[in-house]
């Protein structure tokens, strides 16, 4: 079976007002563009990440009950943590991915690099492969 493909989007976005851990929470979010309208998803997160720097993880049912929200909501946006590798589910508890916010954000960015790196290759093949299209028909014309 293959891995799950997983989508990191990333928006430049300024500085909170406020270093605090509600607006740094909201940042992250904003940047992976997690946000919503209805700010739910920074404090669903900071509760993720509260659990995650006790050493415990979290249940949806848990985060619906502390949020009060319908599970459905809690797993729909859990989902999209998941899908960006920031968020890891063991059994039924959810955690950062690392022991900690900057451990987590090392982690996906050693990821993106090794893969930027990959694509880097197939890049250059691309260019190669195009050059060789383009020029080689051109001079069969001449």
């Amino acid at each position: 079976m293959a891995a799950r493909e997983k989508k990191i989007v990333l928006k430049e976005i300024s500085r909170p007002a406020k270093e605090d851990a509600n607006a740094i929470a909201e940042m992250i979010c904003k940047a992976f563009d997690f946000s919503d309208k209805d700010d739910i998803v920074p404090l669903l997160f900071r509760k993720i990440a509260e659990s995650s720097v006790k050493g415990e993880g979290v249940t949806s049912r848990e985060l619906s009950q502390k949020l009060r929200l319908p599970r459905s909501t809690v797993l729909y946006k859990l989902n999209y943590f998941i899908d960006t590798g920031i968020v890891v589910r063991s059994g039924r508890y959810y955690f950062l991915r690392g022991d900690s916010l900057e451990t987590t954000l090392e982690q996906i960015q050693a990821e993106m690099e090794m893969e930027f790196s990959r694509l880097l290759k197939f890049a250059s093949k691309f260019d190669e492969l195009l050059q060789s299209e383009v020029y080689g028909r051109k001079r069969k014309q001449q």
